[in-house]
């Protein structure tokens, strides 16, 4: 059950928590999507996942919003939990999100796992840079979605609505990683076939922390950590990094810009 927090909310309380994992989602989707993937860790690990506006329980509210309103609510809402050795996991979208909210509140999270995820908009080669009018439109053709998706008038199913709406943040998202030094262990993950974040543009994640890190390719498209052998394979890696952050203590912890 939720906490009445708005922007977190536990989806697995522990009985004795030793640890925790805050999930960040991919555009589009709530927490909940990774519920059954994530009951594979031990039980004393924590589970507690972000939810935007727009979608699951928060599905009555407009999804549209400022990125800093999400850092801001999203990283104040974790800072009022009990201290645990944490490890911030996003996917897609989720990984911008999560890199910009330990950033943002050093100190926040122990390590970083972060999948299918773009590291700054410089990784892509966009005809058109990504902070212009067409380059958002080159984002949202490279998703099948046209810009018209943005009006709630437009015809177009509640899910686009809300997709298209995530898509503007992950664009906001993408644009303020520049500078960003994470002094934390991060693992970057990417699928051998995924057509929207290409395996060649792991390494880009190295330039973001100064602690350890380490790249892994695994089969399967942009959705890779949802089939079974790649879900069991990340579930034990993040295991394995929440017990090394518990050895390593508060030395892990820290940002520079």
């Amino acid at each position: 059950m939720y906490s009445p927090s708005v922007w977190t909310g536990q989806l697995r309380p522990a009985t004795h928590s030793r640890f925790r994992l805050v999930v960040f989602p991919h555009a589009g989707a709530g927490p909940q999507t990774y519920a059954r993937l994530l009951s594979g860790l031990p039980g004393d690990v924590e589970l507690t996942g972000v939810t935007l506006p727009g979608r699951e329980r928060r599905a009555g509210e407009s999804p549209t919003g400022l990125l800093c309103a999400a850092v801001e609510g999203i990283s104040g809402e974790l800072a009022a939990l009990p201290p645990l050795p944490t490890l911030y996991w996003g996917h897609s979208m989720g990984s911008l999100l999560a890199v910009t909210v330990a950033a943002h509140r050093p100190g926040s999270c122990d390590a970083l796992v972060l999948t299918a995820g773009i590291p700054g908009p410089d990784a892509l080669d966009f005809a058109a840079p990504l902070d212009t009018p067409e380059g958002l439109e080159l984002m949202f053709t490279r998703h099948r979605l046209p810009l018209r998706a943005l009006d709630a008038g437009s015809g177009h199913s509640r899910a686009k609505y809300v997709l298209a709406h995530d898509l503007v943040l992950a664009r906001s998202a993408l644009l303020g990683l520049g500078g960003i030094r994470l002094g934390l262990p991060l693992t970057a993950y990417a699928g051998a076939d995924d057509p929207l974040v290409p395996a060649s543009t792991l390494p880009g994640w190295r330039d973001f922390t100064t602690g350890r890190f380490r790249s892994r390719t695994l089969a399967g498209g942009h959705f890779f950590p949802f089939l079974p052998s790649n879900g069991r394979s990340l579930l034990a890696d993040i295991a394995d990094t929440l017990e090394f952050c518990a050895l390593a203590g508060d030395t892990t912890r820290g940002v520079v810009r």
